[in-house]
């Protein structure tokens, strides 16, 4: 398998969406660097601006259990997104949308453009590769509209010209049948591991991952278990594969030490823009991480979280509580503090931390040495873990088949449990309490990976939520989508608000 071209080297070309077949679709590199276009928009880490402005605002601040740190209360279109008081021109809220559809046209122009390209100038087998990445990725960017705001436009093809940019919003069933339609197409083609020079790019686990998962939104949003059977299907074909296992270090796939893990699913490639590969170079820690380590605290957990997070007690096999608790959130407690094992980078707590602080901040996503503080070799973000099969999996078996479908469940959770929290099993069968200790366990596993909000909604617990937490900003099926950006309806006049 040929290696992408790296992403730098794609961006100083023109881009093809600026360039006629003719002219750009000529052979296999040009079919290899419009895929890497089509992976730089992934989670809109394509720059600063939009990944900053874009991702961990739209979903982190819309968390229950995340709170905006101090800075960035000097952006009112952050906080405004944490107050649900956003508007259809919040910039955040256009950047999330205007990236994703940006990925969907580089993703169009491969799977029109790519199969035209003449067979002496490609090898079969990567042009038919390229293409179903591309409608795997052409289904990642729908569902993330799909996910996050109420109307979507499908976008199937190319715009040819200004005027067919002028298109009115789709059924969401509709749109969901065209990701599902994607994703199974591309789950057909692609291979089922990458050997080292293609890290990062699409797999048949990564396709019937999503497509279990999108199959477990629909259920619930269409209140259609049909679907959970369809889910199931597809989750089971990756847990089946062989492919992937639980990481018996958790923080590890985190902090930069163990990018690419065999947990890994589907992983958001931040190394570094030099080497093959779509890769971007980005600072993630200075976002997540405490000013006391330099960085810009922009977000911190809350205390709901950590009591969540230590509500089974200090029964790990360690006499601890749950180990996820301390790999996610750094905090004062005696963990932090043990002057005999100073394990915040070789201090105790209250050597970095004013005594009088109360504040939790985020440990994932900072580097696992201080030495890597400020180095612009930048941490991958897990975007699809085996962790999250295992217990999307164990909620879809729980429900749909009765005793012996708990038991499994129980089984699943287990091991989870073992692997990360070094935690015992589980107390309580019965079927509800096994779907309680599931919204437990993706707490501890799931926090700032960007499941929360949507794990709520289609629980049907987002009101409570947003009440405990005191989000009085919130206002039921009013703030459970996005609106469409003002400045897609300035220029559309086929969808609205309305």
């Amino acid at each position: 398998m040929a290696p992408l071209a790296s992403c730098d080297d794609f961006l100083e070309q023109k881009s093809p969406d600026k360039l006629t077949s003719d002219n750009y679709w000529r052979n296999q590199s040009d079919a290899l660097a419009g895929l890497a276009s089509a992976y730089s928009q992934l989670e809109s880490f394509i720059g600063w601006d939009e990944w900053q402005e874009g991702r961990p605002v739209v979903e982190y601040y819309r968390n229950d259990m995340i709170q905006p740190g101090a800075d960035a209360f000097n952006y009112t279109w952050w906080t405004d997104l944490f107050n649900f008081s956003y508007t259809p021109g919040n910039y955040a809220l256009n950047l999330v949308w205007k990236t994703n559809y940006r990925g969907i046209n580089f993703c169009n122009q491969i799977i029109e453009n790519v199969p035209n390209i003449p067979a002496e100038e490609i090898d079969e087998d990567i042009r038919k590769e390229i293409i179903a990445e591309a409608q795997y990725l052409r289904a990642y960017y729908h569902f993330k509209i799909l996910s996050h705001y109420k109307k979507i436009l499908i976008r199937s093809e190319v715009p040819k010209s200004d005027a067919d940019l002028e298109q009115a919003d789709s059924p969401r069933s509709e749109a969901y049948d065209f990701i599902i339609a994607d994703l199974k197409a591309a789950a057909q083609v692609l291979s089922e591991q990458r050997s080292a020079n293609d890290i990062g790019r699409a797999t048949k686990g990564a396709a019937n991952a999503y497509l279990g998962k999108v199959y477990l939104y629909r259920a619930a949003e269409e209140n259609n278990p049909a679907y959970l059977t369809e889910a199931k299907n597809a989750l089971n074909e990756v847990i089946q594969s062989g492919v992937y296992s639980l990481e018996q270090n958790f923080l590890s796939m985190f902090d930069g030490s163990n990018e690419n893990s065999d947990e890994s699913v589907f992983e958001l490639q931040l190394s570094s823009i030099k080497d093959g590969g779509a890769k971007y170079d980005m600072w993630l820690q200075y976002f997540m991480g405490a000013a006391e380590f330099g960085f810009w605290e922009e977000i911190l957990g809350t205390d709901a979280l950590v009591s969540e997070m230590k509500k089974e007690g200090k029964i790990n096999t360690a006499g601890n509580h749950d180990s996820r608790l301390y790999e996610t959130c750094l905090f004062r407690d005696d963990y932090f503090n043990d002057s005999a094992n100073p394990n915040v980078y070789g201090y105790t707590y209250d050597e970095w931390f004013d005594p009088s602080t109360t504040k939790v901040n985020m440990r994932k996503y900072i580097p696992a040495s201080s030495d890597n503080f400020y180095d612009r070799s930048a941490l991958n973000m897990p975007l699809m873990r085996y962790a999250d099969i295992l217990l999307m999996y164990a909620e879809i078996v729980n429900e749909i088949d009765g005793a012996s479908g708990t038991t499994e469940a129980i089984s699943l959770i287990n091991q989870v449990r073992a692997k990360h929290g070094d935690m015992p099993a589980m107390t309580g069968t019965s079927q509800a309490e096994v779907q309680a200790q599931i919204e437990h366990e993706r707490i501890m596993e799931f926090t700032l990976e960007g499941s929360r909000f949507h794990d709520l909604r289609r629980w049907n617990k987002l009101e409570t939520a947003m009440t405990t937490a005191g989000r009085n900003g919130f206002k039921g099926e009013m703030h459970y989508y996005l609106p469409v950006p003002e400045e897609e309806t300035n220029t559309n006049s086929l969808i609205t608000n309305d």
